[in-house]
Parts: C-alpha cells; sequence; structure tokens
C-alpha cells in the first residue's frame, strides 16, 4: 500500500502544480481522470446491469422450472448467461477499480511526507476546510456524501430483488462511517459519486435503449 500512496502522492503534486496550487483541486482534477479513465468500464458494466435486467424472466423460469435439482439449475443458468452474453459479476468491476484509488488517496494524505510538504495545512476553502489532510469541521461533506451517494445509486439500473429500503439506507451508512475522514477523502467521494451520477445518466439515456432492460 505504500507503493500506491507514493504513486498517489506523486500524481497529486502533479495536479497540483498545473491545477492553481490548491490540494482541493488537485483532487477534484485526479478524481475527474480516474472516473474519465475508468468509462469505458462503467459502459460495460452497465450494459451488463441492463442484460441482467432482460433476462430476468427467463432466469425466473429456469429457477421455477429446476427448483428441486440445483445442479441442473447452475448449468441451465450458466447455460443461458452464456448463450445472452451476460456475466453477472461484470456489474461490480468499475467499482472494485477504484477502491484501490481511494485506499491509496487514504494513505496518501495521511503520509508524513504529505504533512511534511503541507506544513500546518493545506488549504482548499478558507474558512471552511483550512486542511484536506483533517476532517471536515462543519460536517458539510459527510452530508454530500450521502446525497451523491443516493443520486448515484438512483442512476443506475434496479438490482433484481432489490429494496427501495437499501436505496435509502446505503447513503445514510456511508455518511456516517465517512464524517471522521480526512476532507480530502471526502472530496475525492463526493466527485467520484458525482461524476458516477453523470456517467451513469448519459449512458442509461443514451448507450441504453430502454428495450435492452
Amino acid at each position: 500500500m505504500d507503493y500506491l500512496s507514493n504513486i498517489m502522492l506523486e500524481v497529486l503534486k502533479f495536479f497540483y502544480a498545473i491545477g492553481g496550487h490548491n490540494w482541493g483541486l488537485a483532487i477534484i482534477w485526479l478524481t475527474i481522470t480516474v472516473n474519465l479513465a475508468l468509462y469505458p468500464l462503467t459502459l460495460s458494466s452497465l450494459q451488463q446491469m441492463a442484460a441482467m435486467q432482460r433476462i430476468q424472466p427467463k432466469l425466473k423460469g429456469i429457477q421455477e422450472k429446476h427448483k428441486d435439482d440445483p445442479k441442473k439449475l447452475q448449468k441451465e443458468m450458466m447455460g443461458l448467461y452464456k448463450i445472452e452474453g451476460v456475466n453477472p459479476l461484470g456489474g461490480c468491476l468499475p467499482v472494485l477499480l477504484k477502491i484501490p484509488f481511494f485506499l491509496a488517496l487514504f494513505f496518501a494524505l495521511q503520509s508524513k511526507e504529505f504533512l511534511t510538504i503541507v506544513g500546518q495545512g493545506a488549504v482548499f476553502v478558507p474558512g471552511w476546510i483550512n486542511d484536506i489532510s483533517k476532517q471536515d469541521p462543519f460536517f458539510v461533506l459527510p452530508v454530500l456524501i450521502g446525497v451523491s451517494t443516493w443520486l448515484s445509486q438512483k442512476s443506475m439500473p434496479a438490482t433484481p430483488g432489490q429494496s427501495q429500503a437499501i436505496l435509502w439506507f446505503m447513503p445514510i451508512f456511508i455518511t456516517f462511517i465517512s464524517y471522521n475522514f480526512a476532507a480530502g477523502v471526502q472530496l475525492y467521494w463526493i466527485i467520484s459519486n458525482l461524476m458516477g451520477w453523470a456517467q451513469q445518466s448519459y449512458i442509461m439515456k443514451q448507450r441504453i435503449p430502454k428495450k435492452s432492460f
């Protein structure tokens, strides 16, 4: 993880140098770049999720037909996935790939080298966030994380069997667990959610025909 955090710190220095000498802006530019780079995977992920929705009636038919024969059920389901070109785990890839970036930034902002570079504080918005390596003193960013998480979830194809309670529970839960994170990490989370919401909304409206799910 030290290797990844060191790379992340060097990338942050680059965006700091070209982005107005503001560490908060450097994180924003970094987040936008990461999400744009992962766009092809986001597109593929949503296409797979839409395909899973499309084949749900067939899946339910197979499950009902072979409910007493697990081996036959598994074989028929895998055969359907192959025929339809569906990867049931395909929707998870972009999320999994974002985790290393998140962890690398998390540890980079806590590293001795970063704290030495910024001295007494890395100001993002004077009077509000005077040090992005510390938590938001007014807890605005955690709330924005919750709101942006809800938006991001709403823009995705519904997962089969997903309850509306989950759509509300996750943003609230994430708001509480993120309140003590460094403001820079919170900022990354918010921008990543908003980028995800924008990309997902575009893909669902422009790249995936409604008849496909």
